[in-house]
């Protein structure tokens, strides 16, 4: 396994992912809006569990990351079912953005929590597709 993708240390913040995963400051920063929304949001929506809202960096953002740092070049379609609160698919968006060819779907069946992705990949320039609905019969409103 690529030394990148396991974290050998804690991971608390925008510094230490960049040592760890080798991203630019850019990166971070865009991460960085990701996780404000994410507070803000969790206050209505159950994104993710809130024992886990001060490890984000850790617990969300690397865990994520750490497909990014295995998967090979020619992984260019990626979906994520039952997207939630973006994790992986929506750090993969990120992190994967400059990759040429990679597609990322996220499939949300909350428009709640669909509506919080949308408004993440606005902010962010995310390139995703969101499809709100069930995977037996998604629709597109991305």
């Amino acid at each position: 396994m690529p030394e990148k993708a396991r974290p050998a240390r804690h991971i608390d913040g925008p510094d230490a992912f960049i040592e760890v995963f080798d991203v630019s400051r850019e990166t971070t920063d865009i991460l960085s809006t990701y996780a404000e929304l994410l507070s803000q949001w969790q206050k209505a929506v159950n994104l993710v569990a809130p024992s886990t809202l001060g490890e984000i960096w850790h617990r969300h953002f690397a865990d994520s990351a750490q497909l990014a740092a295995l998967a090979p070049d020619s992984a260019k379609i990626w979906i994520d079912l039952g997207a939630g609160g973006g994790f992986p698919g929506l750090v993969l968006a990120i992190m994967l953005r400059d990759r040429k060819g990679v597609k990322i779907t996220l499939v949300e069946s909350d428009s709640r929590k669909a509506a919080f992705l949308k408004e993440v990949a606005r902010q962010t320039a995310a390139p995703v597709d969101i499809l709100v609905g069930r995977i037996e019969s998604p629709s597109t409103q991305s």
